[in-house]
């Protein structure tokens, strides 16, 4: 049997994994998203502080295993999507608020 890949899903083993797209708000705020699983969308909370690859586990929301053993899970993983045009107000406020909040991301990764 060969199981044609998806678009969307991605299949570890069990588990089904898939990359969903979340606003600068969704992520920096928090909130409550649809989330698509093999079973249909689900709401699921995203936790406030969230970033790109910030990983969510739907239990249970994975491929069945033989003989009754229950079914995988689904991992999600979420993409922080920057407006396609970034108005005045919101470069205004980012502006202001990298001079007064400083901070290096690739230093973390040792790319000073």
């Amino acid at each position: 049997v060969h199981v044609q890949q998806d678009a969307m899903f991605e299949r570890h083993g069990h588990d089904i994994h898939v990359t969903v797209p979340v606003t600068i708000d969704e992520a920096i705020l928090g909130g409550k998203i649809r989330v698509p699983t093999i079973d249909g969308p689900v709401a699921v909370s995203v936790p406030p502080g969230s970033n790109t690859g910030s990983r969510l586990r739907l239990k249970g929301k994975g491929v069945a295993k033989p003989h009754g053993g229950g079914r995988g899970d689904q991992i999600v993983y979420l993409e922080v999507v920057l407006p396609e045009k970034p108005d005045d107000e919101l470069r205004s406020f980012l502006q202001g608020w990298a001079l007064r909040h400083p901070y290096d991301v690739r230093k973390k990764v040792g790319m000073d």
